[in-house]
């Protein structure tokens, strides 16, 4: 019974230090200043990603949306054009918007956003807080080491620093985000 409680004790304290790890790694945010433009990708929770996109957009950060992400069934539109008429509901006009629809993973939407964004020197990088740091990762691999890019991570209604190991979804978020960043790092 003794070893048993112990098995236990040593289990509860591995959970409970990975949970604390994950949610202090995962997340990372920089302070904001003015930037060329803003990119918003997609997935998790895209339209508090959006939404918090606009918000910069609103307060003058940068000049520019760019949403990416491709549609996970193509016969519907893509990510980027749903984020597109989020932004036009909150009333974004089109001419300060540009979409990469291809993009279908965290790499293609650096690669994809690079084209549109190739020459700008400041970027601010929005995507939700579990997923930032591997967008951050993957977007400096891509352009290089002439642009800046500025992490403003947006809350996610499924994932919380606080509160994501009171889900499924959330366990599984954060046992793939860490294996996903370690596997981009060597691809």
């Amino acid at each position: 019974m003794k070893k048993f409680f112990t098995f236990l004790v040593v289990v509860v304290l591995i959970v409970v230090g990975y949970a604390v790890a994950v949610s202090l790694f995962l997340p990372t945010s920089d302070q904001l200043k003015k930037a060329d433009a803003i990119i918003v990708v997609s997935g998790g929770d895209t339209r508090g990603r959006t939404l918090h996109g606009v918000q910069l957009y609103e307060q003058g950060w940068a000049p520019e949306l760019i949403f990416s992400g491709a549609a996970r069934d193509p016969s519907s539109a893509s990510n980027a054009k749903a984020m597109l008429a989020i932004a036009a509901s909150q009333g974004v006009p089109a001419s300060r918007i540009s979409l990469d629809e291809s993009s279908r993973d965290t790499k293609e939407n650096a690669q994809g956003t690079k084209q549109i964004a190739g020459s700008y020197k400041t970027i601010i990088l929005v995507t939700s807080d579990y997923h930032q740091r591997r967008v951050n990762s993957e977007f400096r691999k891509q352009y290089g080491p002439t642009t800046t890019f500025i992490n403003s991570p947006a809350k996610d209604k499924n994932w919380g620093r606080k509160s994501w190991f009171l889900s499924p979804y959330g366990w599984w978020i954060s046992l793939t985000e860490p294996a996903k960043l370690l596997f981009s790092r060597f691809s």
